[in-house]
């Protein structure tokens, strides 16, 4: 849940929501204002302040300022002039429907990366190259972009799995131990059916990585790392989920790349050979641009 939208459904006083008001209409120019400042911008004082900070979440003024402010500037970048949940209207014909979903991609990819952090990707990377097995936790329509991850995967020799039943999730999670791993799934972070799942990863020790929207949720609580996904849909008001998929796709894409290039030559050796058996003879490439024997 971002932020912004959990200052929408806290219950505050009066003079809190003095407060909070004032920190949605000021936005990145909270900057300059410490609690003294604040305090007096909003007639309130410091003490309150505090309380604002507490029913959100924080310990202070400083955390939850640089909170909000790294939330407004992450929704100030990308997306100039696209809207996620309706990219395109009625009015539009089929090229331009065509123009504004590829340019929603390329603005997910942009908006993707810069929510990529360089330590969390380090762990989650460390976590996969020395666990056993790879196990993948999602529902519905994310199992598409979870067999994926799992076809790369298993073509350079590491085991890894998904689970595209829903009742299966529960007795593979309580069937993993130590030795494996779990990446798991869920724009929301709060879909009720993976938590029994989870649970039992929790209580066999299994180092989870969680893969969903920014801001505070049930899942990256849980987790041992959390990347997170461009965040620009709404739950249910959205022509499709266009822009989380495509960044969903991608960290794992991400993920499957940073864990190729710790053994970078071993790898293209073992998936090109692997290729070359099983599918050289089976299936003759008439297009000399993708034929391997063409220069």
């Amino acid at each position: 849940m971002l932020l912004q939208e959990k200052m929408a459904q806290t219950t505050f006083s009066p003079n809190e929501r003095l407060i909070v008001a004032f920190m949605l209409k000021q936005q990145d120019q909270l900057k300059s204002y410490g609690t003294p400042q604040l305090a007096a911008a909003t007639y309130t004082s410091p003490s309150v302040i505090v309380r604002v900070a507490k029913k959100l979440g924080f310990n202070g003024w400083r955390d939850l300022k640089a909170s909000f402010l790294a939330e407004v500037d992450y929704l100030q970048t990308n997306f100039q002039g696209l809207d996620a949940n309706r990219p395109f209207t009625a009015q539009d014909s089929a090229m331009d429907i065509a123009g504004k979903l590829a340019q929603l991609e390329i603005e997910s990819a942009k908006d993707t990366l810069a929510l990529i952090d360089h330590d969390s990707l380090q762990k989650a990377r460390q976590i996969i190259a020395t666990h056993r097995t790879v196990n993948l936790f999602c529902l519905a329509n994310l199992n598409f972009v979870a067999e994926e991850f799992v076809y790369k995967m298993r073509h350079i020799g590491k085991t890894a799995t998904a689970f595209p039943i829903q009742n299966m999730l529960f007795q593979e999670a309580a069937m993993l131990t130590s030795a494996d791993c779990a990446i798991c799934l869920s724009y929301s972070g709060e879909s009720d059916p993976l938590f029994q799942a989870l649970g039992y990863l929790k209580q066999n020790h299994v180092p989870l990585i969680a893969i969903t929207s920014i801001g505070e949720n049930h899942l990256s609580r849980l987790a041992d790392v959390t990347l997170h996904v461009t965040t620009r849909e709404k739950a249910y008001s959205k022509i499709g989920g266009f822009s989380s998929l495509q960044s969903m796709s991608l960290v794992l894409d991400i993920l499957y790349g940073s864990y190729f290039g710790l053994n970078y030559d071993q790898n293209f050796q073992f998936k090109q050979q692997l290729a070359e058996l099983t599918e050289g003879q089976q299936r003759p490439i008439d297009n000399q641009i993708i034929d391997d024997d063409v220069d």
